[in-house]
């Protein structure tokens, strides 16, 4: 190896996946894949190869991103495991060497910022619909280079199941952060419970039964990890779930983020849509896009993608991509003309088939949208939930199903820096206050010359 060590530290603490680029079936890139996989063998690295999954997934859905840890990765989206209370955060490639080779690295450690959650999600509002307005409406890089916990009352967290946190973590990386943690809560604990009950039934091969043990899980009820009370922090924003609609992203920047009701009323036309990569396209994920095809057809309407769309599908991983053919989700979006790809990271990071060309509008449920990211940098690309995607594939322009149900009353979305909570916000600038002239007048004696 060029930092010269000759063999991985622990093979246990690393997991190699083969997700960029998988369309390519190129000699060069075979060639280059098979040195990877047979380094793996050698050392004794847990392998999955291409066409397997997301690597991010792949970490998720195997319990190697495991609550109350820290898992890094060599690509900028995994802060997604912070969705299962895992901390993650990337690395760059020869910091993740000296990590094989060493078993350890370093931090300076990032400011903390609190994003609190009041409200709960409206119908028809999804994660990806929270982490668009938060990029979009705190977009002046409020959480630049900060770890961010998200908290709410147990009501509120229960708006929000595993896979939309998944999202929403994932997308902090877009929102300018290092990472973004979610609590060890009820949600959770619930959905480990099923991941153990299901590993030990259908043993995957890959050791998942021995990860997902119902006896590591009651750790978490015993010995919760959790902040501290009092804990402080950087900053402190919130946002009220009940006051937000469905959101776009775009075009071209996560700093534009537009409520869809706006957009759908410009009748913006599109020519692809795209239902890929590690942020959105879990088998829940594609079973939201399915009906909106399976409701158009009830009303009558023609359950296919409009003419002159392309709409692009690709799972996460072939376990989400099985649930979803079982479930008869995918099969309903291959009669209504998707195309399928390959699991791995195609169109997202502007490789294989289905790239935007110039002038052409695309519309995906991934995480990132600036120039060119997505194919030619003279088209426009917009984000949004899986459901506005199919819909505007449906459709053939930007627009939503119809599941929204607006709270009565509700007319703006409530954000801002506090908590939400008036008083609680009152007290805590009344302390910071005091703190700060306390600190001020200790640094005022310090630094006073003597009386003569």
């Amino acid at each position: 190896m060029a930092i010269g060590a000759t063999k991985v530290h622990d093979p246990s603490q690393i997991v190699c996946t083969l997700d960029h680029d998988v369309q390519n079936k190129s000699e060069t890139n075979l060639r280059k894949y098979q040195q990877i996989e047979t380094f793996a063998e050698q050392q004794g690295i847990r392998f999955f190869g291409a066409g397997r999954g997301i690597g991010h997934q792949i970490m998720i859905e195997e319990g190697y991103a495991w609550p109350g840890t820290v898992t890094v990765a060599s690509d900028s989206h995994s802060n997604m495991y912070g969705g299962v209370g895992c901390l993650g955060t990337p690395i760059v490639r020869t910091d993740a060497a000296s990590i094989w080779a060493t078993g350890r690295t370093w931090w300076q450690v990032p400011p903390v910022a609190k994003c609190h959650f009041t409200g709960v999600l409206p119908v028809g509002v999804t994660g990806k619909d929270v982490i668009v307005a938060l990029c979009g409406l705190f977009n002046s890089d409020e959480v630049l280079n900060h770890a961010i916990e998200f908290t709410g009352s147990e009501e509120t967290m229960r708006s929000l199941p595993v896979d939309d946190r998944l999202a929403i973590a994932n997308m902090t990386t877009e929102w300018g952060a290092l990472s973004g943690l979610f609590p060890i809560d009820s949600v959770l604990l619930s959905w480990l419970r099923y991941k153990a009950t299901t590993a030990a039934m259908f043993e995957s091969g890959t050791g998942s039964k021995d990860r997902f043990s119902h006896a590591l899980i009651e750790n978490f009820t015993t010995s919760p990890i959790k902040a501290d009370p009092g804990a402080t922090y950087a900053k402190s924003l919130f946002l009220d779930l009940s006051t937000l609609s469905p959101y776009v992203s775009g075009p071209n920047s996560v700093k534009v983020a537009t409520p869809l009701r706006d957009l759908e009323s410009q009748k913006i036309n599109i020519q692809k849509a795209y239902l890929v990569s590690c942020t959105n396209s879990r088998a829940s994920d594609l079973a939201a896009a399915a009906k909106v095809f399976t409701e158009a057809a009830k009303t009558g309407a023609s359950p296919k993608v409009a003419p002159n769309v392309e709409l692009y599908i690709a799972a996460a991983s072939l376990p989400e991509q099985h649930a979803a053919e079982e479930a008869g989700d995918w099969g309903v979006l291959l009669a209504a003309g998707a195309k399928p790809l390959p699991s791995g990271c195609g169109p997202c990071i502007g490789l294989g088939t289905g790239l935007l060309e110039a002038g052409e509008v695309g519309i995906s449920a991934s995480n990132r949208n600036f120039k060119g990211r997505m194919g030619s940098p003279d088209a426009k690309a917009y984000l949004a939930s899986p459901e506005v995607v199919a819909a505007s594939a449906l459709s053939g322009y930007i627009s939503g199903p119809g599941f929204y149900e607006a709270p009565e009353g509700v007319t703006k979305v409530i954000l801002g820096e506090g908590t939400g909570n008036v008083e609680a916000d009152k007290a805590t600038s009344i302390e910071e206050a005091l703190a700060k002239g306390r600190s001020e007048e200790h640094t005022s004696e310090l630094q006073s010359p003597p009386l003569s």
